[in-house]
């Protein structure tokens, strides 16, 4: 690859061997480099294509040290969670930190208590990789990041199993996920164990149907034989209760109508949560 031009030290525009332009990011990547000056490839350690500039261009207007901590995240993130970080991804993570870093300057705060144990109960992985986050913030920046960032981080790692979900998806369906698992603790006068196995399959399942509704409001594909849910609400009627408790707080907060195949499941998981021992 070929040196075109610097964004900064550590971001630099580069053009390969069938001549594509690619937007490069490693540690003094474009340091003292010349139109034409063969490129280290040994110091990228992500690339863009320059196609679409609207977030790279971007990085040109960050100080040198938030791609450095965007980068050692991303390395350390992707190991811990056992993900990878797509282009898109990676430049959304490093402008959300470029803000961060500028709101903690000024010592902005936007803490909701309530939200951040939410957030910490139901995504708990991506919380902790969070977590491990901001050490590395802290440490590289040499700035506080305010607990408010916890969330914030964890929306984002919560986004990458999913490309096609936006950080407004993943916040407005971590909101129903409360108020639902809110209806089924009230439903049966108990406390849920956050840290269970049917816990975590019940937050997986919730959060799979919510971004279905959010994406496509279509009516699903084949249905399972009918008799089959008369089947569970005759074996399960209390948990059919609660699904419909459920049903009703959707379609009047969101419009969303519960198939049978989605009243099945969910009357499945509000047993195993309920009942099970983990």
């Amino acid at each position: 690859m070929k040196f075109v031009r610097n964004y900064n030290n550590n971001a630099a525009l580069v053009v390969d061997d069938h001549h594509v332009e690619w937007v490069v990011v490693g540690k003094g990547i474009g340091f003292g480099k010349k139109t034409g000056d063969l490129v280290d490839a040994s110091k990228i350690t992500q690339r863009f294509k320059s196609e679409n500039t609207a977030n790279i261009d971007n990085l040109g207007e960050y100080d040198k040290s938030i791609i450095d901590v965007t980068s050692d995240i991303v390395n350390d993130v992707e190991s811990f969670l056992k993900v990878k970080f797509n282009d898109y991804q990676y430049l959304i993570l490093a402008d959300h930190i470029n803000f961060a870093y500028e709101r903690a300057k000024e010592h902005i705060e936007f803490t909701d208590r309530a939200v951040n144990w939410e957030v910490k109960k139901l995504f708990p992985k991506e919380y902790q990789a969070s977590l491990r986050s901001i050490k590395i913030i802290d440490k590289d920046l040499k700035v506080n990041f305010t607990k408010d960032e916890l969330v914030f981080l964890t929306y984002h790692f919560v986004n990458l199993e999913n490309e096609k979900e936006s950080l407004q998806d993943t916040i407005q369906v971590s909101k129903i996920i409360s108020d639902i698992i809110n209806i089924i603790q009230i439903s049966y006068h108990k406390t849920l164990d956050d840290e269970s196995f049917s816990y975590s399959r019940l937050v997986s399942h919730l959060r799979y149907f919510l971004i279905k509704k959010i994406k496509s409001n279509k009516p699903a594909g084949e249905q399972l034989d009918p008799s089959l849910l008369k089947l569970m609400i005759a074996k399960y009627p209390q948990e059919n209760q609660t699904v419909q408790k459920i049903s009703t707080f959707l379609r009047n907060t969101k419009g969303w109508a519960m198939s049978s195949n989605d009243q099945m499941y969910l009357i499945l998981h509000v047993w195993r949560v309920t009942h099970r021992e983990n």
